[in-house]
C-alpha cells in the first residue's frame, strides 16, 4: 500500500527558512506604510471585557454577559500574552475544558471530560466525538470514527481572532455533534483600510519549530488576506510502549501483538520514531462588505500533516503514524437576515501507517437561516443539509477485506430547525427555545434535539440562567460500515474458523441531556464571577460485541463465523459539577482563575463485550447486561481541573504572564486490559499534575514583540495520557509582529 510520507528534511528546512524569510521582509514593509493604531483587547477594561461580543452560543452577536448558555471567549491578545504555541494549547485557558498533551504539539481534548467511556474500548472510540470543533461556523468533523483530528486545522494562531466555546448541548442550533458543546474558531479579518500584516515565530527546545505569517489589504468594502502556518516537533523520546510485554521498547526492530504475532513492518509503520508533528498550510480569506446588514466571505485552503499520537488503534503500540492532506472552500452570505453557508471538503487520509489503514473522503455541509425580529420576539427558521463520503476500496483488497470498512461509505444528514427569544418585563426576562430535527440515512429514525433556557437580569450586574437541553450525536463511518475479517484459520479437514468485525446501521445514537443553572455577577469594578452548575446524563454508548456464532458454507467449506457487531450497551453515564470562574482586573494586573469540581458516573456498566448468546463461555452470566443496576465512579476523568492565567503589565513596553493549568490523578482503561485480563496490562494510572507557563514580551517599537517562553517550568514530567510520552520543560523564543 502506497503511504504518505513524512516531509523530506529538506523541504522542512526550506518551508521554516521561506517562513522566517517572509516574516522579517514583512517587518521591513511595515514601516514603509506606517503603524497601527487600532485598539487592543489588551488596553479594554474589566467591563469592556464582559461586553465582548459572542456568536456561537445564539448564533447573532451579543456580550457575553448576556449569552443564556455557559460560554467563555478567549482572545488573539490573551492567546499571545500567554505564549501558546497552537489553538490546542491554548484551550487550557478556558474553563471546562480537559487538555491532555500526548506527544509535542498533539491533544487529548474534551469537555468537561467524559472520556474513556467505555472503559476497556479502543482509543479512537474514546476520542472526543462529542464536541463540534467549527472555523467560522464551518464544521470540523471526521465522520471515520467522529471527533476532530486537530493536527488537520488549516488555520493556526497566526489565524485567530477568538475562540468561542459553549458548554452544553447545542445540537438545536448547530446541528448533529454538538452534543457537549461547541469550540468555534473565529478568524481575523481586517480592521481598517490599507495594508495588513501579522507574522509569528517560536522555536525552542525538542526542535520545535512555529511559524506564522498572513499578509492582507483592505480597500473600501474589499478585504484579501492569504495566510501559511508551519509547525514543526521532535517528540522527548524515541521509545515505545508495547501491550504484549507491558515495556517501553527503544527503536525496536519487532512488536508483539494481542495474539503474539511478531508484526515486522515497524520501519513502515513508525518511518521517524523522533517526529512528534510536521504540519504545514495555507489559507486565502476574502470578503465584501458592502454594507453593516450585506455581507460576503469566501475562504479557501490546504493543509498537509504528519503526527504521531495515541488516537488510533493498533494491537502493538498506543502510538500511531498518521498523515493528512486536505483542501477546503466556505462560502458565507449574510443579506438583511438571510443568512447562508456552503462548505465543501476533500482529501486523504491515513489513520496509521500499516496496510488497509488509508481512505479519501469528501464533506459537503449547507445551511440557510433567516431571522426574523418584530420588537421583543424573533424567529430563526432554519435548513441544513451534510453529506459524507469515506472511500477505501483504492487502497484495500475488498474480497479480502484488508481495509477499515472496504467500500464507499455515505452519510447522509438533513436538518430542519427553529429558534425563538422573547423578551419581557422591560427586558429583564428573556426566554429562548430551540427545536432541531435531523434524519439521518442510518440510522431510518428521525432525532430530535431541543434547548429551552432563560435569563433573568436583576439589574446591570447580576444575571441567572437556567437551561435544559438534549443533543445527538450524527452516525460514524465506523459504526455503520465497518467490514473486516480479523482472523481466518484452518481447523480442519474443510473446516475453517472466522473472527469479524461489522459495523450496525440500525444502532442508537449518542445523546446528552443537560440541565444547567448559572450565574454571572459583577462583585466591584475590578471583580466578576461567572459560576455555573451543570447534571448531563449520557445514553446509547457501542462498542464492538461478540454475538451468537453462526456456520456457513464457502463453496465445500465449513466456516465457522463468531461476529463483533457493533452494539449498544446499557450503559449510561451521569455527571454532575459546578465550574467557576473569576476575572480581576485592576491597573497593569489582571487575573483570571477558574476551577470545575465534578463527579462522573457509569450506570450499568459491564466490562464484558459479549452477548448472552455468544460463544464465550460463561455468556449467559457474564456479559454486556450482567451490571444492571449497578452504579460507579468514572476514573479516567478527573474530578477536579482548572487554571488560571495572571498577566501584568510592567511596563509600557514588557508583559509579563504566568498561566497554570492542573488535573487531579485518573486510571485509563484501554481495551487490552480484557484482551489480557490480567489486571496489570491495558490500565494506566495517571498521576495529578500542575503545569506552570511563563512567557515574557518585550515590545521594543510599536507592533513588535520579542518574547521568551518556559513551558512546564516546574519540569513535571509525568505523562498525560495512556502510556504517551514524557512532557518535559521546554524553552522557546521569537517575536511576533502586527501591522
Amino acid at each position: 500500500m502506497k503511504t504518505l510520507n513524512p516531509v523530506p528534511g529538506m523541504i522542512k528546512i526550506t518551508i521554516k527558512q521561506a517562513f522566517t524569510f517572509f516574516a522579517f521582509i514583512a517587518i521591513g514593509i511595515s514601516y514603509a506604510y506606517g503603524q497601527s493604531d487600532t485598539t487592543k483587547l489588551d488596553d479594554l477594561s474589566l467591563k469592556d471585557l464582559l461586553n465582548v461580543k459572542i456568536v456561537s452560543v445564539s448564533k447573532s452577536a451579543e456580550s457575553l454577559f448576556d449569552a443564556p448558555l455557559s460560554a467563555s471567549v478567549l482572545t488573539k491578545e490573551e492567546i499571545r500574552r500567554a505564549g501558546c504555541t497552537s489553538i490546542m494549547e491554548a484551550l487550557r485557558l478556558v474553563p471546562g475544558i480537559i487538555v491532555r498533551e500526548q506527544t509535542n504539539g498533539s491533544y487529548d481534548i474534551h469537555l468537561r471530560g467524559m472520556d474513556n467511556v467505555p472503559p476497556n474500548a479502543a482509543f479512537d472510540l474514546n476520542a472526543n466525538t462529542t464536541t463540534l470543533v467549527m472555523i467560522d461556523n464551518r464544521p470540523i468533523y471526521n465522520y471515520l470514527r467522529g471527533g476532530t483530528f486537530w493536527e488537520t486545522l488549516p488555520v493556526d494562531i497566526n489565524d485567530v481572532e477568538k475562540i468561542e466555546v459553549v458548554r452544553g448541548p447545542a445540537a438545536a442550533l448547530y446541528g448533529p455533534n454538538a452534543v457537549n458543546g461547541v469550540i468555534n474558531i473565529i478568524t481575523r479579518q481586517i480592521k481598517k483600510d490599507g495594508l495588513y500584516i501579522v507574522a509569528n515565530n517560536k522555536q525552542g527546545s525538542l526542535n520545535t519549530f512555529i511559524n506564522n505569517a498572513s499578509v492582507g489589504y483592505q480597500q473600501n468594502k474589499w478585504g484579501i488576506i492569504a495566510s501559511g502556518n508551519y509547525q514543526g516537533r521532535n517528540r522527548s523520546q524515541t521509545s515505545y510502549f508495547e501491550f504484549n510485554r507491558n515495556t517501553w521498547l527503544q527503536q525496536p526492530a519487532y512488536f508483539l501483538s494481542y495474539e503474539n504475532d511478531t508484526a515486522t513492518n515497524v520501519k513502515q509503520r513508525y518511518p521517524n520514531p523522533g517526529l512528534a508533528m510536521d504540519k504545514y498550510a495555507g489559507n486565502i480569506f476574502l470578503n465584501y462588505h458592502p454594507s453593516e446588514k450585506i455581507k460576503f466571505d469566501l475562504s479557501a485552503g490546504i493543509q498537509h500533516s504528519v503526527v504521531q499520537k495515541v488516537s488510533n488503534e493498533n494491537e502493538v503500540t498506543p502510538l500511531s503514524t498518521a498523515s493528512s492532506i486536505s483542501r477546503y472552500i466556505d462560502f458565507r452570505a449574510n443579506i438583511n437576515g438571510l443568512s447562508a453557508q456552503f462548505s465543501y471538503n476533500n482529501g486523504t487520509q491515513v489513520t496509521d501507517y500499516d496496510p488497509g489503514n488509508k481512505y479519501d473522503f469528501t464533506t459537503f455541509d449547507a445551511s440557510i437561516e433567516y431571522n426574523f425580529t418584530k420588537g421583543n420576539f424573533s424567529l430563526k427558521p432554519g435548513l441544513g443539509y451534510r453529506l459524507a463520503v469515506y472511500d477505501d476500496t483504492k487502497y484495500s483488497d475488498t474480497l479480502d477485506e484488508t481495509g477499515i470498512f472496504n467500500t464507499k461509505a455515505k452519510l447522509i444528514t438533513q436538518t430542519a430547525s427553529l429558534r425563538g427569544e422573547y423578551k419581557l418585563l422591560k427586558d429583564k426576562l428573556r426566554l429562548v427555545a430551540a427545536l432541531s430535527a435531523n434524519e439521518f440515512n442510518y440510522p431510518d429514525t428521525t432525532y430530535i434535539s431541543y434547548e429551552f433556557a432563560a435569563t433573568y437580569k436583576i439589574n446591570k450586574k447580576h444575571l441567572l440562567r437556567a437551561v435544559y437541553s438534549t443533543a445527538s450525536r450524527s452516525p460514524t463511518i465506523f459504526d455503520d460500515y465497518l467490514d473486516q475479517t480479523v482472523t481466518y484459520f484452518q481447523t480442519g479437514n474443510k473446516t475453517f474458523s472466522k473472527l469479524e468485525i461489522d459495523g450496525n446501521q440500525n444502532l442508537k445514537l449518542l445523546t446528552e441531556n443537560m440541565l444547567e443553572i448559572g450565574y454571572r455577577g459583577i462583585i466591584n469594578p475590578w471583580l466578576n464571577i461567572d459560576v455555573e452548575l451543570f447534571n448531563i446524563l449520557g445514553k446509547n454508548y457501542n462498542t464492538l460485541v461478540d454475538s451468537r456464532p453462526y456456520t456457513e458454507l464457502d463453496g465445500t467449506d465449513t466456516v465457522h463465523v463468531t461476529p463483533a457487531i457493533s452494539t449498544n450497551l446499557p450503559l449510561q453515564l451521569v455527571q454532575h459539577g459546578i465550574t467557576v470562574s473569576l476575572s480581576y482586573s485592576l491597573m497593569k494586573l489582571q487575573i483570571k482563575p477558574f476551577i470545575t469540581v465534578q463527579q462522573t458516573r457509569i450506570k450499568n456498566y459491564s466490562h464484558f463485550i459479549n452477548t448472552p448468546d455468544a460463544q464465550t463461555p460463561g455468556a449467559e452470566q457474564n456479559n454486556i447486561y450482567s451490571a444492571m443496576g449497578s452504579i460507579a465512579t468514572l476514573k479516567s476523568t478527573p474530578a477536579v481541573f482548572g487554571g488560571a492565567s495572571v498577566n501584568y503589565v510592567f511596563s509600557p513596553k514588557i508583559n509579563v504572564n504566568i498561566n497554570t493549568y492542573y488535573y487531579t490523578e485518573q486510571t485509563y482503561y484501554h481495551l487490552s486490559n480484557i484482551l489480557f485480563n490480567d489486571g496489570i496490562r491495558g490500565i494506566d494510572n495517571i498521576n495529578a499534575k500542575l503545569i506552570v507557563n511563563a512567557n515574557i514580551e518585550y515590545e521594543p517599537v510599536k507592533g513588535l514583540r520579542i518574547f521568551c517562553s518556559g513551558k512546564n517550568i516546574l519540569n513535571q514530567t509525568s505523562r498525560e495520557f495512556f502510556k504517551s510520552d514524557v512532557i518535559p520543560f521546554m524553552l522557546l523564543a521569537g517575536f511576533n509582529f502586527e501591522l
